[in-house]
């Protein structure tokens, strides 16, 4: 029996780098993205700092995190997720270790830019798995990162709610002690079964030609009469081939505009119910909520990104992020059952990722997908930054957050905009030229 037939008849590795990955992302969401707003009330009431300041900090690290990105999808594209991702989970880790006993705000802003910054934001940043899964998978590449990025509804599901236990009866120190060492944990757990590639270990793609199931109940999602997936081209690009492709900017731009709405409320969805008197149970179990359903909500998505135009899908999913922040921006103890509402259209216009990084590996391809992705990621999560510190400066001028929500919503519409007038890509297979042409 061969190699390639001995793999034929075995488990596809590719899960295992998938599940690898999710706990990786899972801890890059409850430590930075999501979890972060758990300390943004201790830290202020136990330093003094204004939520601005906070604020500027969280920016600074994610800013760190973003340009270091693409040299660590460089390193990525040569080297495989295992270096990469173990050094972020260490380095990370030792950044949470090191922020409780940082009593000066210069102290806190070293650690959490420069340590949790290059570890959660730089090295396991979101790119990180999706880089790794692209090299596995290109039929259920989708379905795949999927999967991969309901490692939020895991951070939401599991992480969080202890974070914020752990924060309320013994201290926010103690819980981000706790953080740190699980951070720690889990990436020397994980780091070793990240294989770089799938030809390098007798595998093919996907494990092989995925062959058409069998008829079930659920294939007459199928055949809904929506724009269809077309088939990636067998070409790759390089990182400068890509820049100069006008669709990878705007498809960038339509990312951004979503992330403004993402980054007010990461930071800020917690703070803002409180200001406007929801019980703190309530709004706790609200973020849950709505990052539990992202959990079946991105499989689904990604199922269908598999089947029906991306970019498609990616509009359907922005009128339920931005229907989710008109909700938000007016709840109050009166309406306290809009939390409801918005947790119900966030979980679900959070299924967003898995098309976002689908659309740019079916376009450009996996050679040097580590830093293409990791360059339009960091462009684009930018928008957090210009979220949240706005968020900020809004709440500490007018006392609330009402305006600057409706704005992020807005956000989602433009960017749909765009995403309508995004053209196809094309790149000679013996040539540099890239063409770009409305399909």
């Amino acid at each position: 029996m061969t190699v390639q037939q001995a793999r034929a008849q075995a488990p596809f590795y590719g899960w295992i780098v998938v599940a690898g990955a999710w706990l990786m992302y899972t801890l890059n969401q409850a430590s930075f993205t999501w979890g972060f707003t758990v300390y943004v009330n201790p830290l202020a009431e136990a330093h003094g700092w204004s939520r601005t300041s906070i604020t500027i900090a969280w920016a600074a690290s994610l800013l760190w995190g973003l340009l270091l990105a693409p040299w660590f999808g460089r390193l990525q594209d040569r080297h495989g997720a295992r270096p990469v991702m173990l050094f972020g989970g260490i380095v990370g880790g030792l950044g949470w270790m090191l922020v409780p006993f940082c009593d000066d705000y210069r102290t806190f802003l070293a650690c959490l830019v420069l340590l949790v910054g290059t570890g959660i934001n730089g090295a396991i940043g979101p790119s990180a798995g999706s880089a790794a899964i692209a090299q596995w998978f290109k039929v259920r590449r989708s379905l795949a990162l999927g999967i991969y990025y309901t490692g939020s509804g895991g951070a939401g599901l599991i992480f969080i709610p202890v974070m914020s236990l752990l924060a309320e009866r013994a201290g926010w120190q103690t819980s981000a002690w706790a953080l740190a060492a699980t951070t720690i944990f889990v990436s020397l757990l994980v780091a070793p079964f990240m294989r770089r590639r799938p030809e390098d270990h007798g595998w093919q793609l996907d494990g092989g030609p995925v062959i058409a199931p069998k008829a079930r109940v659920w294939d007459v999602v199928r055949r809904l009469p929506f724009p269809r997936h077309r088939a990636s081209p067998s070409v790759e690009f390089t990182l400068a081939q890509a820049l100069h492709s006008s669709a990878f900017w705007l498809f960038t731009a339509a990312i951004f505009l979503r992330y403004v709405g993402m980054g007010i409320t990461q930071v800020h969805q917690l703070p803002h119910m409180l200001s406007e008197g929801v019980h703190p149970a309530l709004a706790t179990a609200a973020l849950s909520l709505s990052l539990t359903l992202n959990i079946p909500a991105r499989i689904v998505v990604g199922w269908l990104g598999d089947i029906y135009d991306k970019r498609w899908l990616l509009n359907m999913l922005a009128i339920a992020g931005g229907l989710a922040l008109v909700a938000f921006a007016f709840v109050s103890p009166s309406t306290a059952s809009l939390v409801w509402v918005y947790a119900a259209f966030w979980g679900v216009g959070l299924a967003m990722l898995p098309l976002q990084a689908g659309w740019v590996a079916d376009n450009f391809g996996r050679a040097n997908y580590g830093a293409i992705n990791s360059v339009s990621n960091s462009i684009a999560l930018s928008g957090r930054i210009v979220g949240a510190l706005g968020a900020a400066v809004c709440f500490d001028f007018f006392g609330s957050y009402t305006a600057v929500m409706l704005l992020g919503a807005a956000g989602f519409g433009i960017g749909a905009i765009l995403l309508l007038n995004l053209p196809g890509i094309v790149r000679s297979t013996d040539s540099s030229t890239i063409q770009d042409h409305v399909r």
